[in-house]
């Protein structure tokens, strides 16, 4: 239901994150009191996806490269204004770990693998499947799931939820065993509605349509390559050859429809940002492998590969040499400019770093993460007025990028802001999961600022969630 795609394809160490997951979730399911019965709030929802999110963090590798997770980011966000009017802060994260899934947590949060984004070929494609979870968000499907199956406790949903992402339906407790049947359908029936959502807001955000279907027929394809039997965890979805099929139909209506969207263009910097992820995240051998055969074959990302592995591998001089080359050959990528920059930071050559950084803002003024690194080179130039301005202008990425929280705090606290230094502070630890120094922070916070009933609103949130409960769902 949540979850959209897995080949059932896990390594020890991906088996190894799950059980550390679903232990987590069985302490959340034993922890939730009961409830009387009947559909979870939003608030509730909300609350429950932090809990979900938090679990995630401890026991399933995310990436955290600053590009790649912008990059997505950029690409989610165009595609969430088509959605509309909605309760929800969309987020995005990619997991590391090398299998095609994808799946949206109660409360906007969306996921998708690494393995999934190396198998796709453009944005196009990646937006397909962001679209689609987020149509599973905006749809309230967990909700409606708990209000037909008539769950009566937030434990159950924990469990429910758990069951789905793991791909072990039997995972949830309480007795769920009973609406198995019941739940398949619902499932089928929102993974539909989910596909036709997200293929609205697909074109309406000026994608190719036809990258949804593309995507799928590639899955299938996997499928039949890895076993002549689909797995069971495929079991709570339509077939993937039955969405192929009716996707496909979807895209040659649209594209005779009087009233279709004309495509907008991508970023451009998709492969790019495929070449980081497998220089950074998969086996150094093998990626050294593909980019050097790249290279031979003339593939200008290759180059930018190699240079991002140098980085990987502490190579600075190798690494700033290969990454020029590949400025000069990819020129227009603001991507590629601030990956360079990075190199010239690490070996100290602050001017260089600045006027690049400098001009991958001028191709692109919103890239959240030049604006990150061109703070920090400030920072080191000792320009920290200057460096303030760009983290104010990203200050929103924080909840991906808790970095740019803690960064704020710092040069907040120089400026002799502390009410507000603490504040940022008090976000860094919570979105680390450090309780106690989060709590500190929002309350001396709380103490200093006397100017923002906002902000005050805000970190009374923050401690709610954060301090021992004596009643409620969570404890």
């Amino acid at each position: 239901m949540f979850s959209t795609f897995s080949l059932g394809v896990c390594g020890r160490k991906i088996r190894r994150g799950l059980t550390a997951f679903t232990l987590l979730v069985f302490c959340l399911v034993i922890l939730c009191p009961a409830r009387e019965a009947g559909a979870i709030t939003l608030s509730e929802e909300k609350e429950l996806g932090k809990k979900f999110v938090g679990m995630l963090r401890k026991s399933m590798p995310l990436v955290e490269d600053g590009e790649v997770l912008t990059y997505v980011r950029s690409v989610g966000n165009r595609v969430a204004k088509e959605v509309g009017i909605t309760t929800y802060q969309f987020q995005f994260f990619v997991v590391d770990q090398p299998i095609p899934n994808a799946f949206a947590v109660p409360g906007g949060y969306i996921f998708i693998y690494s393995g999934l984004i190396e198998m796709m070929s453009s944005e196009d494609e990646l937006a397909g499947i962001l679209s689609h979870e987020l149509a599973h968000i905006q749809a309230r499907h967990l909700q409606r799931t708990i209000d037909e199956t008539k769950i009566a406790s937030i434990g159950m949903v924990a469990g429910l939820v758990a069951g789905i992402l793991l791909g072990a339906p039997g995972l949830a407790a309480g007795g769920l065993a009973a609406t198995q049947s019941a739940q398949l359908q619902y499932s089928r029936a929102h993974e539909m509605e989910a596909d036709q959502f997200g293929f609205r807001f697909l074109c309406a955000s000026g994608y190719d349509p036809g990258a949804m279907p593309a995507m799928m027929a590639k899955l299938l394809d996997r499928t039949y390559l890895q076993s002549s039997k689909v797995p069971s965890y495929l079991a709570t979805h339509p077939a993937l050859q039955e969405r192929v099929q009716y996707l496909s139909e979807m895209v040659k209506k649209q594209k005779t429809s009087s009233s279709r969207k004309a495509l907008r263009p991508v970023n451009g910097d998709f492969k790019v940002m495929q070449a980081t992820l497998i220089a950074e995240y998969s086996d150094e051998a093998r990626a050294l492998d593909r980019f050097q055969a790249g290279i031979k074959k003339g593939d200008n990302v290759a180059q930018f590969g190699l240079g991002r592995l140098y980085l990987r591998q502490n190579k600075w001089s190798e690494a700033v040499e290969q990454l020029r080359l590949a400025a000069r050959l990819i020129p227009s990528s603001p991507f590629v400019l601030s990956t360079l920059a990075d190199a010239y930071h690490r070996v100290g050559k602050l001017e260089e770093a600045q006027s690049t950084l400098a001009s991958a803002l001028v191709l692109d003024p919103s890239a959240a993460i030049a604006h990150f690194r061109l703070a920090m080179v400030l920072m080191d130039m000792g320009k920290k007025d200057e460096a303030l301005d760009h983290l104010m202008q990203i200050e929103e990425l924080a909840p991906m990028f808790p970095e740019v929280d803690y960064q704020l705090g710092i040069l907040l606290g120089q400026a002799d802001k502390l009410g507000l230094a603490h504040y940022h502070l008090g976000l860094y630890y919570y979105h680390k999961d450090n309780k106690e120094l989060a709590i500190s922070h929002f309350k001396k916070a709380k103490s200093l600022i006397t100017d923002s009933a906002v902000k005050i609103d805000e970190i009374n949130a923050d401690l709610k969630e954060l301090e021992p409960k004596k009643k409620g769902f969570f404890h």
